[in-house]
């Protein structure tokens, strides 16, 4: 075989794995339904350039009985790697943060230590705890929320994260959304969430991984959108 019957062959490949992972008909374009999707938007061009050789290849007549050009390996090696990512798509255990390497607090936290912290090391969002479940989120908006409501405060080395508790909770927020999903959630429909709360107007700051994928289970891990963004370049 040459390389141009190696390439069909595998492209031939390539079909079966898109079809199968995300129940194509054999009459569906499976270049322009990649292209549609977050995870593989980046390789577009390339994708539909593959998709046109391969077309030339499988329709056009032969010179002597040659293909009158050959892909070259780079393009073999592609789509052989993308194939390989839709036969086995990333999930969000391969990229996230490990429940022990996440910075997090409780309840009975100093309020001044937390922020503190957070600012000496870049943190806009932290996790509050309660036996190992997220009880809460704290940041910002927060503190500012409760200013709003109660006017002047010091902050003192005696005030704890449970006194301002009513503006730590997960839900009810305006513009901002905490999700939840199993550590074998794949990350591809991890972005579809992602972009569902973005049509609605709600920016996901943190996808915490719990072992039920529910809000009332242990915490096992944590991403972010830009973990995501990150891993897929």
């Amino acid at each position: 075989m040459n390389a141009a019957d190696i390439y069909i062959e595998k492209y031939k490949n390539l079909e079966r794995a898109v079809r199968e992972r995300y129940q194509l008909k054999n009459g569906d374009s499976i270049s322009r339904f990649l292209c549609s999707q977050e995870k593989f938007r980046a390789l577009s061009e390339d994708i539909r350039y593959c998709q046109e050789v391969r077309n030339w290849l499988q329709h056009e007549a032969k010179v002597s009985g040659e293909f009158a050009l050959l892909p070259s390996k780079e393009m073999i090696s592609f789509i052989d790697e993308l194939t390989e990512k839709v036969r086995s798509p990333r999930r969000c255990q391969d990229i996230a943060i490990k429940a022990e390497r996440i910075f997090s607090r409780s309840m009975s936290s100093s309020l001044r230590d937390t922020v503190s912290t957070m600012r000496q090391r870049g943190f806009s969002h932290v996790p509050i705890l309660k036996n190992g479940t997220v009880v809460g989120v704290f940041d910002e908006n927060s503190l500012f929320n409760y200013i709003g409501d109660h006017g002047n405060f010091t902050l003192d080395g005696t005030m704890k994260l449970s006194d301002i508790s009513a503006y730590l909770s997960l839900n009810g927020r305006k513009t901002e959304r905490f999700l939840f999903a199993k550590p074998s959630a794949y990350v591809e429909d991890i972005e579809e969430m992602i972009e569902q709360e973005s049509r609605k107007g709600k920016r996901v700051i943190m996808i915490f991984l719990t072992a039920t994928g529910k809000e009332n289970s242990q915490l096992r891990g944590m991403l972010t959108p830009w973990d995501i963004i990150e891993d897929r370049n």
